[in-house]
């Protein structure tokens, strides 16, 4: 968890000091991108996880804002998926940490506060873009959205005691976590990952019940 909260002062240091060049032609970038990979591919720990996850769509924010701010609305739209899948995996994960009866409270904070933010921010890029790219910019608005209050109502149903911490509605009962699936890397064109060309925005079968060989004849 320290490692990664590193991680983030050190890239939003980073960040602040070079404005962002066009995402296709800076090498950096592309770095940048690889070693969130691996960090994810590296955690088998879904509050941890939940944390990069989270992190991570506040980097893909700030890219979608510096791509606005240049006019170069065409790699806005695949940023803003990253965006929303970012946002999806940190709740999957808190969901199986909860799931695993860990306290979550504090990745739910965490994912409250960011989002409330995002939506602010989302909303007042709305009117910076042309039309063509305003439906992208509205989907990660309801995935911010969703996102929150998601967050929000369980946070009130745990304080409430209505629900443990560590269970949430609907998920099974703890057991051995699984390993995460791996994430594929972003692709290496010089483009970000998932951007390929700027554009728009039976049942177990066998033997006989009784444990009788299969096909055999009853008296």
């Amino acid at each position: 968890m320290i490692y990664a909260c590193l991680y983030f002062i050190f890239v939003g240091a980073v960040f602040a000091q070079e404005e962002l060049k066009t995402l296709s032609d800076d090498p950096f970038y592309q770095a940048k991108r690889q070693t969130e990979t691996a960090k994810l591919n590296a955690s088998f720990d879904p509050l941890e996880r939940a944390t990069l996850h989270t992190g991570y769509a506040e980097e893909r924010l700030a890219e979608v804002k510096a791509v606005v701010s240049k006019g170069r609305h065409e790699f806005a739209g695949d940023l803003l998926k990253n965006y929303e899948t970012s946002i999806n995996g940190a709740v999957d994960e808190i969901n199986r940490a909860q799931a695993q009866g860990r306290d979550v409270s504090e990745a739910l904070s965490a994912v409250e506060r960011s989002t409330t933010k995002h939506t602010e921010v989302l909303t007042d890029l709305l009117g910076k873009v042309p039309e063509e790219a305003r439906p992208a910019i509205k989907r990660a608005i309801e995935v911010s959205k969703r996102g929150r209050n998601t967050a929000l109502d369980r946070l009130e149903r745990i304080q409430r005691g209505e629900i443990p911490a560590g269970k949430p509605e609907g998920v099974g009962p703890p057991g051995k976590p699984e390993r995460p699936e791996r994430v594929e890397r972003p692709g290496r064109s010089g483009i970000p990952g998932g951007i390929d060309r700027p554009g728009g925005f039976g049942g177990p079968g066998g033997g006989r019940p009784g444990g009788g060989p299969p096909g055999g004849r009853g008296r």
